[in-house]
């Protein structure tokens, strides 16, 4: 007797059968494991690392666009001497003394195709224009002056009062001029005549010169500063208006000297112009009256 019961449909059978996931052929040459699917970052998503590099790249276009700016006030027509008096307070790189620091800081301005000009009167580029005039061995000074191998006389005892000053230096126990002096008085005198300052002229020895005696000191400073105030009287300068001071060795730019180049540097005469206004001379006055 035949089985009348209906074989069911392998076709279907097989469609009831669970789906089992294929396996990736291995690699010719290569590791026979297979390969499994991990859940990675999107593709929009940057790094950290790229991030971070964004961001400095950002702040360092900022920095190179705001050292290049100018105040947002009216201009105003100052003069030189007000120009460095500003510098000195006001500029933001007044304590930045690492050479390196600056040089970076004038790459960026470069690289950034902004770079430093040079005829700049903005006190933040102060500091990167005598950096670049240092590279390049020209003279740092802003302003008329003493040639010399320093850009400005800096007091022994440090103010913010600023004038045209001078220094001539001499040699060991010398009380007179040579010419390469004369040259300098010179220098100095054309930037005295015409006005009514009083002008200090102070003789410097060493404390080699002194020899441990008050009086030897205070004599060879008074025929320093003596025989410049005469050159100074002969390149126009009124003997009104110069005041001859002996300092001896009691006001040292190298406190402590251990050998000559020290000595050399306390051996000067210094010319500073003061903030005293020179009298009227009342002679002189009645003369222009009875003309």
């Amino acid at each position: 007797m035949a089985d009348d019961r209906e074989k069911p449909n392998q076709h279907d059978e097989a469609g009831k059968q669970p789906h089992k996931k294929r396996r990736h052929k291995s690699h010719g040459g290569g590791h026979g494991k297979k390969h499994e699917e991990h859940e990675g970052a999107p593709e929009w998503l940057i790094s950290f690392a790229d991030n971070v590099t964004l961001m400095m790249g950002f702040f360092v276009i900022m920095l190179a666009m705001n050292m290049n700016k100018e105040s947002d006030g009216p201009t105003v027509s100052r003069s030189e001497s007000e120009v460095q008096d500003d510098t000195v307070q006001s500029s933001g790189w007044t304590n930045v003394s690492h050479p390196p620091f600056i040089d970076a800081a004038i790459a960026i301005r470069e690289a950034f195709n902004n770079p430093v000009d040079m005829n700049s009167t903005n006190p933040n580029d102060i500091p990167l224009i005598r950096r670049i005039q240092e590279r390049t061995g020209s003279g740092v000074s802003t302003t008329p002056g003493q040639t010399g191998p320093h850009g400005s006389v800096q007091s022994v005892r440090t103010s913010d009062y600023y004038s045209r000053s001078g220094v001539i230096p001499f040699s060991d126990y010398a009380d007179s001029l040579n010419e390469q002096q004369r040259e300098s008085v010179a220098e100095i005198a054309a930037l005295l005549r015409g006005q009514r300052f009083i002008v200090e002229v102070r003789g410097h020895v060493s404390a080699a010169e002194a020899g441990q005696s008050v009086e030897r000191a205070l004599s060879l400073s008074h025929q320093r500063a003596l025989v410049v105030a005469h050159e100074l009287a002969a390149r126009g300068v009124p003997w009104s208006r110069l005041r001859v001071v002996a300092v001896g060795d009691a006001d040292r730019v190298v406190p402590l000297a251990y050998d000559p180049e020290g000595h050399s540097v306390n051996q000067r005469v210094e010319v500073m112009t003061t903030r005293e206004v020179a009298p009227e001379d009342p002679h002189l006055r009645e003369q222009q009256r009875s003309r």
